[in-house]
Parts: C-alpha cells; structure tokens; sequence
C-alpha cells in the first residue's frame, strides 16, 4: 500500500460514500484525516471507530462562515495541512424545466463555491505542508453529459476547470488534481428512488461490466496525495470503468 504517514489530510463529505471510504484508507495508510460533512453525529461514530489521529468537524461547506471556522479550527490543531480532498457535493435529477432557480444555485453552492471557499481558506496552510496536494472529485458527467441532469453536469464540468486553473496558480507549491469516476455504489442513489436492481444494472454501461466501487475511488485519491504522483498537477483523471472510452 501507499503510504502518507503523518500526512494531515481534510476530507469533505466523509459521512458515507466514497468520502467515507476514502477516510479509511487514508487513515489505514499512516494519514491523520479531519472527517468533514454536516451530520456531526455521524461524523463522531466515524471517528471514534478511526480512533487516533482522526477527528471531526461539522460544516456546510457552501457556508463561508463555517468554512472559517473550519480553517481555524486545522490552523488551532495541526498548524498547517498536507492534503484536502474536495468530496462533499449533491446531484439532483431534474431537467431544466423542473430545476428551479434556488434548485440550481444550491448544487453550484455545494459543487462548485464549497471547493473554492475550501482551497481559499485552508491554502495559506496547504502551502506551509509537506508536499501538500488537492484532490476534487468530479464526474465523467462533466465530459459526458446526460439528460436530466443539467446543473449537477456543469457544476462538475466547473470543478475541472477550477481544478486545472488552481493547478496553475499554485505550482509548484500545491498540486492540485481531480478524479472524474463514473456510477459508483454509494447512498448517493438513495434519494433519486432507485433500487438496488436499478444501480446495479447501470453497470451495463460500463465497457468492464459493473458499477465502481468506493474503494475504486479511493485508491486514485491516496495515489494522487502521495509522492508517487509527485509530478502530477492539473490532471481530470477517468476513473469510470471505461465509460468515457465507449
């Protein structure tokens, strides 16, 4: 395995779905992890179960306030931060007639203002870290769009944007990268009234036959915090089951 031992690593949306599961093996590879999501009661079991060197701390990431909150609260505990993983974000099906205003804006709010506000609060620690890197996660729908899903497509369509611009300002100091996964297994499908038959079957689309996994996503991650990806910066990498290649 990949190690990031000592590396102190903040990870959004780490209350379920790859967020979670990328905490886990971060933390499994020597990372102390500040778990954070909005759920603070979930967030506490989570890090409990972690144990040493993970900790919680609740926020709406959208929130300018609460992201401030969050940077003093990494700048009070670690003093400065080697690795941010942009998770936390919202995907709503709607087509455009049925995606109101207020609708809109709270999926740019969470996908797209919540990674800025994060990179600008905690920059000035990610810049004083040891060789510090930002990680975003986006979507294959940005590249390949679907109906139906017009806001949550351009808002990750934004976040690789953001994410190769960011690469520019802050090189060499910060990498910046993103991942852009496919249909992956996680509670995320809960709230559209899918079955589990139905995720599941959406592995078809897939050229390697089934949906991801958390743990598919996780592995890029821990890849692209650690040193072995050291002269990587400004990369959307597909982790998609060769979805974007069909």
């Amino acid at each position: 395995m990949l190690e990031i031992r000592n590396r102190r690593v903040i990870v959004t949306g780490s209350s379920s779905g790859i967020g979670l599961d990328a905490a886990h093996l971060l933390h499994e590879a020597g990372a102390e992890v500040c778990l954070v999501a909005r759920r603070g009661e979930v967030l506490a079991e989570v890090s409990a179960e972690l144990g040493d060197r993970a900790w919680w701390y609740a926020c709406d990431v959208s929130d300018a306030g609460q992201v401030e909150g969050l940077a003093g609260a990494v700048k009070a505990r670690w003093g400065a931060a080697d690795g941010l993983v942009n998770n936390a974000g919202i995907a709503p099906m709607a087509t455009l007639e049925d995606t109101e205003p207020d609708a809109w804006d709270r999926v740019f709010e969470i996908n797209v203002r919540g990674p800025y506000l994060l990179c600008r609060g905690l920059g000035p620690m990610l810049r004083d870290g040891e060789n510090p890197a930002v990680v975003n996660i986006s979507s294959s729908l940005a590249d390949r769009a679907i109906p139906g899903m017009m806001a949550y497509n351009a808002s990750k369509a934004a976040l690789n944007h953001m994410t190769r611009c960011l690469a520019l300002e802050w090189a060499p100091s910060v990498r910046v990268n993103a991942i852009m996964p496919a249909v992956v297994d996680t509670p995320i499908h809960d709230g559209r009234g899918m079955s589990r038959e139905d995720v599941e079957g959406m592995g078809a689309m897939h050229p390697l036959g089934r949906i991801g996994q958390p743990r598919d996503i996780s592995a890029m991650v821990l890849f692209l915090l650690s040193d072995a990806s050291s002269w990587m910066t400004g990369a959307v990498i597909p982790v998609d089951g060769g979805i974007l290649a069909a």
